[in-house]
Protein backbone atom coordinates (compact mmCIF):
# COMPACT_ATOMS: atom_id res chain seq x y z
CA UNK A 1 0.00 0.00 0.00
CA UNK A 2 0.97 3.72 -0.80
CA UNK A 3 -0.20 7.03 0.25
CA UNK A 4 -1.13 10.01 -1.96
CA UNK A 5 -2.34 13.33 -0.85
CA UNK A 6 -4.84 13.31 -4.38
CA UNK A 7 -5.74 10.47 -6.14
CA UNK A 8 -7.49 11.80 -9.80
CA UNK A 9 -9.49 8.94 -11.26
CA UNK A 10 -10.23 9.55 -14.97
CA UNK A 11 -7.56 10.24 -17.27
CA UNK A 12 -9.77 12.45 -19.49
CA UNK A 13 -9.17 16.34 -20.29
CA UNK A 14 -10.51 17.02 -16.35
CA UNK A 15 -8.42 14.77 -14.85
CA UNK A 16 -5.04 16.08 -16.78
CA UNK A 17 -5.89 19.49 -15.93
CA UNK A 18 -6.18 18.81 -12.14
CA UNK A 19 -2.74 17.04 -12.51
CA UNK A 20 -1.26 19.72 -13.66
CA UNK A 21 -2.48 22.03 -11.36
CA UNK A 22 -1.64 19.58 -8.24
CA UNK A 23 1.97 19.15 -10.08
CA UNK A 24 1.97 23.16 -10.18
CA UNK A 25 0.79 23.52 -6.07
CA UNK A 26 3.24 20.72 -5.27
CA UNK A 27 0.64 18.80 -4.28
CA UNK A 28 1.54 14.48 -3.91
CA UNK A 29 -0.89 13.34 -6.53
CA UNK A 30 -1.81 10.36 -9.01
CA UNK A 31 -4.33 9.89 -12.27
CA UNK A 32 -5.91 6.68 -12.36
CA UNK A 33 -7.73 5.41 -15.27
CA UNK A 34 -9.39 2.13 -16.44
CA UNK A 35 -8.14 2.76 -19.75
CA UNK A 36 -5.60 4.80 -21.47
CA UNK A 37 -5.50 8.96 -21.75
CA UNK A 38 -8.18 10.11 -22.91
CA UNK A 39 -10.43 6.68 -23.58
CA UNK A 40 -13.43 7.78 -23.98
CA UNK A 41 -12.06 9.83 -26.90
CA UNK A 42 -10.06 7.03 -28.52
CA UNK A 43 -13.62 5.12 -29.04
CA UNK A 44 -15.42 7.33 -31.22
CA UNK A 45 -14.66 8.16 -34.63
CA UNK A 46 -11.60 9.39 -35.38
CA UNK A 47 -13.09 11.92 -38.06
CA UNK A 48 -15.10 13.73 -35.78
CA UNK A 49 -14.94 17.37 -35.79
CA UNK A 50 -14.84 19.10 -32.62
CA UNK A 51 -17.24 21.71 -31.83
CA UNK A 52 -14.68 23.96 -29.88
CA UNK A 53 -11.85 25.86 -32.15
CA UNK A 54 -8.41 25.12 -31.69
CA UNK A 55 -7.13 28.92 -32.99
CA UNK A 56 -4.63 31.06 -31.98
CA UNK A 57 -7.47 33.92 -32.21
CA UNK A 58 -10.39 31.50 -30.57
CA UNK A 59 -9.47 28.59 -29.00
CA UNK A 60 -11.76 26.96 -26.67
CA UNK A 61 -10.01 23.32 -26.97
CA UNK A 62 -6.61 23.69 -25.14
CA UNK A 63 -6.97 22.54 -21.60
CA UNK A 64 -3.63 24.99 -20.96
CA UNK A 65 -2.53 28.16 -21.76
CA UNK A 66 0.83 27.00 -21.42
CA UNK A 67 0.52 24.37 -23.99
CA UNK A 68 -2.14 24.97 -26.79
CA UNK A 69 -3.36 22.42 -29.10
CA UNK A 70 -3.07 24.84 -31.85
CA UNK A 71 0.81 24.63 -31.81
CA UNK A 72 0.74 20.92 -32.67
CA UNK A 73 0.18 19.65 -36.37
CA UNK A 74 -3.73 19.87 -36.33
CA UNK A 75 -6.91 21.08 -38.38
CA UNK A 76 -7.69 24.10 -37.66
CA UNK A 77 -10.29 25.72 -36.62
CA UNK A 78 -11.48 22.77 -35.93
CA UNK A 79 -9.24 19.94 -35.33
CA UNK A 80 -10.77 15.96 -35.16
CA UNK A 81 -11.42 13.49 -32.22
CA UNK A 82 -8.17 11.81 -32.78
CA UNK A 83 -5.79 15.14 -32.91
CA UNK A 84 -7.44 15.90 -29.62
CA UNK A 85 -6.60 12.03 -28.49
CA UNK A 86 -2.87 12.84 -29.57
CA UNK A 87 -2.85 16.40 -27.95
CA UNK A 88 -4.14 14.61 -24.57
CA UNK A 89 -1.14 12.51 -24.68
CA UNK A 90 1.54 15.23 -25.46
CA UNK A 91 -0.18 17.07 -22.83
CA UNK A 92 0.39 14.01 -20.23
CA UNK A 93 3.79 13.71 -21.46
CA UNK A 94 4.58 17.35 -21.28
CA UNK A 95 4.26 18.27 -17.90
CA UNK A 96 4.73 14.67 -17.18
CA UNK A 97 1.71 13.89 -14.91
CA UNK A 98 1.77 10.92 -12.80
CA UNK A 99 -0.29 8.28 -14.54
CA UNK A 100 -1.03 5.20 -13.87
CA UNK A 101 -3.20 3.82 -16.93
CA UNK A 102 -5.18 0.20 -17.36
CA UNK A 103 -5.50 0.39 -13.74
CA UNK A 104 -9.46 -0.04 -12.87
CA UNK A 105 -10.53 0.89 -9.52
CA UNK A 106 -12.38 -1.82 -7.98
CA UNK A 107 -13.01 -0.71 -4.79
CA UNK A 108 -12.80 3.04 -2.99
CA UNK A 109 -14.23 2.86 0.56
CA UNK A 110 -14.34 5.98 3.20
CA UNK A 111 -12.25 5.12 6.26
CA UNK A 112 -13.05 6.53 9.91
CA UNK A 113 -9.77 8.40 10.52
CA UNK A 114 -10.71 10.94 7.22
CA UNK A 115 -8.90 9.08 4.52
CA UNK A 116 -9.74 6.84 1.52
CA UNK A 117 -8.86 3.28 0.72
CA UNK A 118 -8.80 2.62 -3.05
CA UNK A 119 -8.24 -0.69 -4.55
CA UNK A 120 -7.20 -1.55 -7.81
CA UNK A 121 -5.85 -4.17 -9.64
CA UNK A 122 -2.74 -4.08 -8.50
CA UNK A 123 -2.63 -1.23 -6.19
CA UNK A 124 -4.22 -0.48 -2.47
CA UNK A 125 -4.09 2.97 -2.12
CA UNK A 126 -4.27 5.70 0.73
CA UNK A 127 -5.25 9.18 -0.51
CA UNK A 128 -6.72 12.43 1.79
CA UNK A 129 -8.88 13.60 -0.78
CA UNK A 130 -10.13 11.68 -3.70
CA UNK A 131 -11.08 13.80 -7.18
CA UNK A 132 -13.26 11.80 -9.63
CA UNK A 133 -13.04 13.20 -13.43
CA UNK A 134 -14.82 10.28 -14.85
CA UNK A 135 -17.27 12.59 -16.43
CA UNK A 136 -19.81 11.08 -18.50
CA UNK A 137 -18.58 10.66 -22.05
CA UNK A 138 -17.95 7.23 -21.50
CA UNK A 139 -21.13 6.09 -20.81
CA UNK A 140 -23.45 6.40 -23.83
CA UNK A 141 -27.18 6.71 -23.04
CA UNK A 142 -29.52 4.41 -24.96
CA UNK A 143 -33.54 5.49 -23.96
CA UNK A 144 -35.13 3.02 -21.56
CA UNK A 145 -37.57 2.38 -24.53
CA UNK A 146 -38.88 -1.48 -24.69
CA UNK A 147 -37.18 -3.22 -27.32
CA UNK A 148 -34.22 -1.05 -27.87
CA UNK A 149 -31.84 -2.25 -25.31
CA UNK A 150 -30.17 -5.20 -25.64
CA UNK A 151 -31.27 -5.01 -29.64
CA UNK A 152 -29.05 -6.35 -32.30
CA UNK A 153 -29.51 -4.10 -35.27
CA UNK A 154 -29.13 -1.15 -32.18
CA UNK A 155 -25.98 0.74 -31.86
CA UNK A 156 -24.82 4.48 -30.29
CA UNK A 157 -23.89 7.12 -32.06
CA UNK A 158 -20.48 7.21 -29.40
CA UNK A 159 -19.67 3.66 -31.39
CA UNK A 160 -20.17 4.87 -35.08
CA UNK A 161 -17.05 4.68 -37.11
CA UNK A 162 -17.57 5.12 -40.53
CA UNK A 163 -20.53 4.49 -43.07
CA UNK A 164 -19.11 1.12 -44.98
CA UNK A 165 -20.90 -1.35 -42.63
CA UNK A 166 -24.45 0.93 -43.35
CA UNK A 167 -23.72 0.83 -47.12
CA UNK A 168 -27.70 0.08 -48.81
CA UNK A 169 -28.84 -0.20 -45.90
CA UNK A 170 -32.37 1.64 -43.93
CA UNK A 171 -31.27 3.50 -41.19
CA UNK A 172 -32.85 5.31 -38.59
CA UNK A 173 -31.61 7.69 -36.45
CA UNK A 174 -33.01 8.67 -33.49
CA UNK A 175 -31.30 12.14 -31.80
CA UNK A 176 -31.37 15.90 -33.28
CA UNK A 177 -28.20 17.14 -31.94
CA UNK A 178 -24.68 17.53 -33.70
CA UNK A 179 -24.00 13.66 -33.57
CA UNK A 180 -27.29 12.86 -35.47
CA UNK A 181 -26.80 15.89 -37.79
CA UNK A 182 -23.48 14.13 -39.29
CA UNK A 183 -23.80 10.85 -38.81
CA UNK A 184 -27.08 11.24 -41.17
CA UNK A 185 -24.74 13.24 -43.75
CA UNK A 186 -22.11 11.16 -43.92
CA UNK A 187 -24.93 7.99 -43.85
CA UNK A 188 -26.63 9.73 -46.78
CA UNK A 189 -24.85 8.66 -49.49
CA UNK A 190 -24.50 4.76 -48.72
CA UNK A 191 -27.63 4.33 -47.27
CA UNK A 192 -31.70 5.46 -46.71
CA UNK A 193 -31.50 7.56 -43.87
CA UNK A 194 -34.27 8.39 -41.64
CA UNK A 195 -33.73 11.02 -39.03
CA UNK A 196 -36.46 11.13 -36.03
CA UNK A 197 -36.48 14.08 -33.63
CA UNK A 198 -38.87 14.44 -31.06
CA UNK A 199 -38.53 18.30 -31.34
CA UNK A 200 -37.81 20.35 -34.73
CA UNK A 201 -34.21 20.76 -35.28
CA UNK A 202 -32.39 23.52 -33.85
CA UNK A 203 -29.56 25.49 -35.03
CA UNK A 204 -26.84 27.32 -33.73
CA UNK A 205 -26.96 30.03 -36.09
CA UNK A 206 -30.03 30.59 -34.57
CA UNK A 207 -30.45 29.98 -31.01
CA UNK A 208 -26.06 30.29 -30.39
CA UNK A 209 -26.52 28.04 -28.52
CA UNK A 210 -23.30 25.52 -28.50
CA UNK A 211 -25.30 22.25 -28.40
CA UNK A 212 -27.30 22.71 -31.31
CA UNK A 213 -26.27 21.81 -35.13
CA UNK A 214 -23.33 23.91 -36.02
CA UNK A 215 -21.30 24.71 -38.99
CA UNK A 216 -21.43 23.62 -42.37
CA UNK A 217 -23.77 20.48 -41.03
CA UNK A 218 -26.92 22.86 -40.85
CA UNK A 219 -27.32 24.22 -44.59
CA UNK A 220 -26.29 20.63 -46.11
CA UNK A 221 -28.72 18.73 -43.44
CA UNK A 222 -31.44 20.94 -44.65
CA UNK A 223 -30.69 20.78 -48.13
CA UNK A 224 -30.71 17.14 -47.79
CA UNK A 225 -33.73 16.88 -45.89
CA UNK A 226 -35.91 19.98 -48.73
CA UNK A 227 -34.30 16.98 -50.83
CA UNK A 228 -36.26 13.94 -49.10
CA UNK A 229 -32.35 11.72 -49.40
CA UNK A 230 -32.51 12.44 -45.51
CA UNK A 231 -36.19 11.80 -44.26
CA UNK A 232 -36.87 13.63 -41.23
CA UNK A 233 -39.59 12.87 -39.40
CA UNK A 234 -40.28 15.29 -36.48
CA UNK A 235 -42.41 15.09 -33.45
CA UNK A 236 -41.94 11.15 -33.15
CA UNK A 237 -41.83 9.65 -29.48
CA UNK A 238 -40.99 6.10 -30.39
CA UNK A 239 -42.92 3.79 -28.17
CA UNK A 240 -41.20 0.54 -28.76
CA UNK A 241 -39.21 -1.72 -31.36
CA UNK A 242 -40.03 -5.10 -32.35
CA UNK A 243 -37.22 -6.65 -33.67
CA UNK A 244 -36.62 -3.90 -36.64
CA UNK A 245 -39.76 -1.89 -36.57
CA UNK A 246 -40.02 1.50 -34.73
CA UNK A 247 -43.34 1.74 -33.84
CA UNK A 248 -44.60 5.40 -32.87
CA UNK A 249 -47.99 7.39 -32.20
CA UNK A 250 -48.42 8.05 -35.83
CA UNK A 251 -47.00 4.49 -37.20
CA UNK A 252 -44.03 2.77 -37.91
CA UNK A 253 -40.82 2.36 -40.18
CA UNK A 254 -38.70 -0.61 -40.34
CA UNK A 255 -34.76 -0.02 -40.54
CA UNK A 256 -31.99 -2.79 -40.82
CA UNK A 257 -30.10 -0.54 -38.19
CA UNK A 258 -30.89 2.16 -35.49
CA UNK A 259 -28.03 4.27 -34.42
CA UNK A 260 -29.08 6.15 -30.92
CA UNK A 261 -27.86 9.58 -31.08
CA UNK A 262 -28.95 10.34 -27.74
CA UNK A 263 -26.17 11.49 -25.62
CA UNK A 264 -24.70 10.23 -22.29
CA UNK A 265 -25.89 9.25 -18.77
CA UNK A 266 -23.19 10.09 -15.58
CA UNK A 267 -20.80 7.35 -14.62
CA UNK A 268 -22.17 6.24 -10.84
CA UNK A 269 -20.45 3.65 -10.17
CA UNK A 270 -17.88 5.23 -7.49
CA UNK A 271 -20.81 7.33 -6.38
CA UNK A 272 -22.92 4.43 -5.75
CA UNK A 273 -19.99 2.43 -3.83
CA UNK A 274 -19.17 5.40 -1.50
CA UNK A 275 -23.20 5.93 -0.96
CA UNK A 276 -22.53 9.62 -1.86
CA UNK A 277 -25.80 11.61 -2.37
CA UNK A 278 -27.38 12.28 -6.15
CA UNK A 279 -29.46 14.80 -7.14
CA UNK A 280 -32.91 13.20 -7.88
CA UNK A 281 -33.71 15.86 -10.81
CA UNK A 282 -30.24 16.04 -12.71
CA UNK A 283 -29.17 12.37 -11.51
CA UNK A 284 -25.35 14.15 -11.09
CA UNK A 285 -23.62 13.73 -7.72
CA UNK A 286 -24.90 16.64 -5.11
CA UNK A 287 -22.16 18.76 -4.63
CA UNK A 288 -21.18 22.46 -3.06
CA UNK A 289 -20.30 25.28 -4.91
CA UNK A 290 -16.74 24.06 -5.10
CA UNK A 291 -17.89 20.68 -6.43
CA UNK A 292 -17.62 18.64 -3.04
CA UNK A 293 -20.00 15.98 -2.53
CA UNK A 294 -22.65 17.10 0.57
CA UNK A 295 -22.14 14.29 2.09
CA UNK A 296 -18.82 13.21 2.28
CA UNK A 297 -15.90 15.51 2.95
CA UNK A 298 -12.66 15.48 0.48
CA UNK A 299 -14.69 13.63 -1.95
CA UNK A 300 -15.09 15.92 -5.32
CA UNK A 301 -16.09 15.79 -8.68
Amino acid sequence: MFEKDLIIIGAGPSGLKAGEEAARLGIDYMIIDKGDVGQAWREIRPSMPMLSPCHPQRDWTSISAHFPIWKLDVTRPFCTAEQFVNYLVEYAAHFNLQLQINSEVKEINSTADGFFDIRTQTDQIRSKVVLVTTGFFGNPYIPDIPGLQDNAIVSHSHFYKNPDEYRAKRVAIIGGGNSAAEIALELSGYSQVYLLTRDKLKFFSKTRNLCDIRGVSESLLLEMIRMEIIRHIEGIHVKKVENNKLIFESGCISADSIICATGYSAVLDLVHQLNAKVDPKTKFPSVSLNNESKNIPSLFF
